[in-house]
């Protein structure tokens, strides 16, 4: 049930592993705390209308079966009718260094520095680039099938389209521009994370040294950060009356439970959470860390009268790394499930917290992150990147509120997609 951690400070034994583990995924059973709390409709990013800028056909673009950039396919569909006059697309110069991968392409006379990292993931999937002007960035993701997929710039919704590559012409000459592409195709959720790097001029001497600046600045993280955590947001939460008598839980009629009382959270540790995991990567050695996480299920009589607590198992909370260090990109795969400890703890009453999700994660910022969550109670996530002790970004990757009182307690909560962003 809503269980409240007090103490969200580094464990004082982090697991620490150095090998990566091959590990099919498996099929969350449907866990959490079985509680209840009062979840208003959330304002959000999504809610509001998007802000569309100058958005038109994006002339560089990422084919995902190959990996390379190529001019766009006659069936793209684009988030404009307006589309530059392309010429053919080629390769002036290739960077490939021990951080990041990048090239400077040119169509017509139109010149780009263009990422390619995670380009050369080995999953399809994972595939995304931008490749920037000092006029514009092109958006380049694989073709999933989705209806649509949103495109932030740094936290605010720019378009939506049906399209797999978008041009962002609303972004200035010599700056950094952070976006974020989302989709849900046949039930899951996709989300792709992308730092650009706009020149401040577009000749040769200018994208050279862009390459080499991206890359000296990537060489500098040290590793990568990533935490998820489901929380209840009311500083109290009840069994609800309908299923008081079939849940199996120990308190129901007459008791409450300490929630987290907080909003959303982009701190990295502190703040209380039910159950949760923060995984870490290191981009020079090959080994990472996880602390998995559970806080204390708190029971206090209506009046007030404290009960009991307990916390619950985190024996099903997992981080791990699915492919082998080689300082650029690591594919990562976690799994939050958790149990109030005061409910059933398996069978078909069973509820509780149930999230899986994988992930790419670039030493430049970029990232790819695939995953299915129960929708309740709250939850967030989001990547870190740090030069040593110090943090450099934070990349907000999904963040939703519970839906309905039913859902925290009864075992056939319906699924979200990781990647949305608000209210439901």
């Amino acid at each position: 049930m809503p269980t409240t951690p007090e103490n969200q400070g580094v464990p004082s034994t982090p697991r620490i592993r150095r090998v990566p583990r091959a590990v099919a995924l498996t099929v969350l059973p449907l866990a959490l705390f079985a509680g209840t709390a009062v979840a208003s409709a959330a304002a959000s990013a999504d809610s509001a209308a998007p802000q569309v800028t100058s958005a038109s056909k994006a002339v560089f673009v990422l084919d995902a079966d190959s990996g390379k950039f190529g001019a766009p396919s006659a069936s793209s569909r684009s988030a404009s009718t307006s589309a530059a006059k392309p010429g053919k697309l080629t390769l002036a110069a290739s960077y490939n260094g021990k951080a990041t991968d990048s090239q400077i392409l040119s169509a017509g006379k139109q010149k780009v520095i263009a990422d390619t990292t995670l380009a050369s993931s080995p999953n399809k999937n994972e595939r995304a680039a931008w490749a920037a002007s000092s006029k514009f960035v092109d958006l380049s993701w694989p073709d999933l099938g989705a209806k649509h997929y949103a495109v932030y710039r740094d936290g605010v919704k720019i378009a939506d389209t049906a399209a797999h590559s978008l041009r962002d012409s609303g972004v200035t000459a010599g700056s950094e521009a952070d976006y974020k592409i989302t989709g849900v195709v046949d039930g899951l959720g996709h989300t792709w994370g992308l730092s650009a790097t706009v020149p401040a001029e577009d000749d040769a001497a200018t994208l050279a040294s862009t390459a080499e600046q991206i890359e000296a600045k990537a060489k500098k993280y040290r590793y990568t950060t990533v935490v998820w955590r489901s929380f209840i947001r009311q500083k109290w939460a009840t069994v609800p009356k309908a299923l008081s008598g079939i849940s199996g839980c120990k308190y129901t009629k007459g008791y409450k439970y300490r929630g987290d009382n907080r909003g959303f959270s982009r701190s990295v540790k502190g703040p209380s959470f039910r159950a949760g995991v923060r995984g870490s990567v290191s981009w020079r050695v090959s080994k990472y860390t996880l602390y998995p996480k559970t806080g204390w299920t708190k029971v206090y009589k209506n009046n007030g009268k404290f009960v009991a607590k307990r916390k619950a198992s985190t024996k099903k909370i997992d981080f791990r790394t699915m492919t082998r260090f080689n300082g650029k990109t690591r594919a990562v795969r976690a799994r939050i499930e958790a149990t109030d400890p005061f409910c059933p703890s398996g069978g078909i009453r069973r509820a509780g917290i149930g999230v899986t999700y994988d992930a790419r994660l670039a030493r430049n910022g970029d990232f790819y992150v695939s995953g299915k969550y129960r929708k309740a109670p709250d939850h967030e996530m989001y990547i870190y990147g740090y030069t040593s002790k110090n943090r450099h970004s934070t990349k907000t990757v999904h963040q939703s509120r519970n839906k309905s009182l039913l859902c925290l307690s009864q075992p056939a909560c319906e699924r979200g997609t990781i990647g949305n962003s608000g209210g439901y």
